[in-house]
């Protein structure tokens, strides 16, 4: 049983329950759909906003920070600087930094310890987050504020950076161990250029500690379970609040599926969706990803979530509860109702509803039903038993005016005195007289038999060539027919004996009175679903008068006046329209298109039909 026919089943009472809370509980969800699809809509927005712009600002933050390391270094780099212990004393026009690049290995052995006194004081009185500090020159000679490397093993040969190519711009290297302190730290490569030639002379290198990057992200971070970090775009982790994740390749950790090709969008993570977006620095090409759990920002969804369901809980309570009591009320007057038919399905038509004055739809019903059963009462009482005569006497009418119209055209005379002549005939050889006696016995047959109304059209324009040969012979110098009908109409079914009285007219009523000189032509044609068959002749016509007479009458049958058809006696054109609009309804029949002393056309119409009817 499928939920239309259970529901159909049930009484109004149930049917008001189920509607009303079917109502309520859509309407809930439907509302907290909505709710939450456009709430989580805007959270998205709102994150990715303010997530564009958290990453913009903390971006600007660290660049501004690296740009302010390297003009802190313009002066160390480039101006005269005091040798070791002696700050009051010049050393040409050029620092010891600037000579020592340029000098190729040739300056004095103090050279080296003045330039280590010159950066460890520049990190001592500048910048605590600076591990350490390499100057490079560009034969390859280096030089640390932490020991001096021509002593012990050159650790420094294992940097990142030292394998780098001379660069003319500042150059960042994203968080890695350093092999001299063993701490992670951020290499900033300043160029170094002469102050005499203005020409590349080497490199400063900075290895920062990411202590002053963290403590500025940490500074930044937002929402609940919401972080911030930083990926260089070779793919390396410079900072995240996972330490053990910094100096990493992005796709050897947990954060391998991220993908970068928006700036803001919703991505799985470990089975996790998470918000993400990030901005891109000019400066270092590093990407600061914000990205927080989408359930944190979804959180007001489940508070929406779960008042949405106590309110659906306590709806569905209330209609259980309340809906009951008013169903009550609508369905007592409609059971009493109930019972009244009842009593009236058994023949009891006294039975009277109890009514109430006023507009309620169920005491207008009342007052219609006894309206109703008074009404039934007296027609039952008056009339019932002669409406059923009445019926049963129209269709035996009916039923016996066709067969009577049928019996018309369908005589059994002279069929066996034909056959007799027939039989003569050929023993005398009279080809004439035999062709004349075997039409009219095949004719005679054809039109005795009743077993079927219909019949196709190349059967009846097959009878209808046999008489036409009689008439040939009757009259064999001067009459002719002719037939132009396609065979893919041949299989349209027509009444029986519809062709052969009306061919019978054209012979009677305008060949034989030329003495013979006449032709007849059958032609036929489609028009949409019907199919015209038009029977024309060369005759004098019919006059205006007894042509307005003749359609007259057709019209009246057509008009379905069976007193009409009743007092026909006509074997002719009106016998056969009175059968086609008994077979086929009032738009099928005969039109006659008649000109005085050039000739007659009858048409006739009948639908295109090719199966025969089923027998009832």
């Amino acid at each position: 049983m499928n939920a239309g026919s259970w529901f159909s089943r049930r009484s109004i009472k149930v049917k008001l329950i189920v509607i009303l809370l079917a109502a309520a509980l859509s309407s809930i969800l439907l509302t907290g759909a909505l709710s939450q699809y456009f709430y989580m809509k805007a959270a998205k927005n709102d994150f990715y906003q303010f997530a564009d712009d958290a990453s913009y600002r903390l971006n600007r933050q660290i660049e501004l920070y690296f740009q302010q390391m390297k003009i802190s270094v313009s002066t160390l780099i480039a101006g005269p600087l005091p040798e070791r212990n002696d700050f009051t004393r010049n050393r040409g026009k050029a620092g010891i930094i600037q000579n020592w690049l340029v000098s190729g290995g040739t300056v004095t052995p103090t050279y080296p310890a003045d330039i280590e006194d010159v950066l460890n004081n520049y990190v001592a009185l500048n910048y605590s987050e600076v591990d350490s500090l390499f100057l490079m020159s560009l034969d390859g000679r280096v030089i640390s504020n932490i020991q001096r490397f021509d002593e012990i093993s050159k650790s420094y040969t294992k940097e990142p950076w030292y394998g780098l190519e001379m660069m003319s711009d500042l150059k960042l290297l994203p968080t890695h161990r350093s092999q001299v302190t063993g701490k992670n730290v951020i290499s900033m490569l300043v160029p170094v250029y002469s102050t005499e030639t203005m020409k590349l002379a080497g490199r400063l290198v900075m290895n920062l500690k990411i202590s002053e990057l963290e403590k500025t992200i940490v500074r930044s971070s937002f929402a609940k379970k919401g972080y911030f970090f930083i990926v260089s775009k070779e793919g390396t982790i410079v900072y995240h609040p996972d330490s053990a994740m910094i100096g990493q390749s992005l796709q050897s950790t947990s954060l391998a599926g991220l993908k970068f090709d928006t700036a803001s969008s919703v991505q799985t993570i470990q089975d996790k969706e998470m918000l993400v977006a990030y901005n891109t620095s000019e400066l270092t090409g590093w990407r600061v990803v914000a990205m927080v759990p989408f359930e944190v920002m979804a959180s007001g969804v489940t508070v929406a979530r779960n008042a949405m369901i106590v309110a659906m809980l306590g709806l569905a309570a209330m209609v259980l509860i309340v809906v009951p009591v008013i169903a009550q009320r609508f369905t007592s007057p409609l059971r009493k109702l109930k019972q009244l038919m009842e009593h009236v399905e058994k023949g009891n038509l006294d039975m009277r509803a109890e009514v109430v004055p006023g507009k309620d739809e169920i005491q207008l019903l009342s007052r219609s039903y006894n309206r109703m059963t008074k009404q039934l009462h007296e027609y039952i009482e008056t009339i019932g038993s002669m409406k059923v005569n009445e019926m049963q006497m129209l269709l035996r009418q009916k039923e016996a005016m066709i067969q009577a119209l049928q019996n018309q055209i369908n005589p059994h005379l002279l069929y066996n005195t034909l056959e007799i002549i027939n039989s003569l005939a050929y023993i005398e050889k009279n080809e004439r007289i035999q062709v004349i006696a075997k039409n009219l016995g095949d004719y005679y047959r054809y039109t005795a038999s009743i077993v079927e109304p219909v019949v196709s059209l190349s059967e009846e324009i097959s009878q209808v060539k046999k008489y036409l040969e009689i008439v040939k012979i009757r009259f064999p110098r001067h009459f002719q027919s002719r037939f132009y009908v396609h065979e893919k109409y041949l299989d349209v079914l027509i009444v029986k004996c519809s062709l052969q009285p009306i061919i019978e007219n054209t012979v009677k009523y305008a060949v034989e009175p030329s003495g013979g000189h006449g032709t007849v032509i059958v032609s036929a044609y489609n028009e949409a679903q019907d199919l015209i068959i038009e029977i024309a002749d060369n005759g004098k016509g019919i006059s205006d008068g007894k042509l307005a007479q003749l359609q007259q009458r057709l019209n009246s049958i057509t008009m379905q006046d069976n007193k009409t058809l009743i007092r026909s006696e006509s074997l002719g054109i009106v016998n056969v329209h009175a059968r086609l609009v008994l077979q086929y309804g009032s738009k099928y029949g005969l039109t006659i298109t008649s000109f005085e002393n050039r000739g007659t056309v009858v048409s006739i119409r009948i639908p295109f039909l090719t199966e025969r009817p089923a027998n009832k």
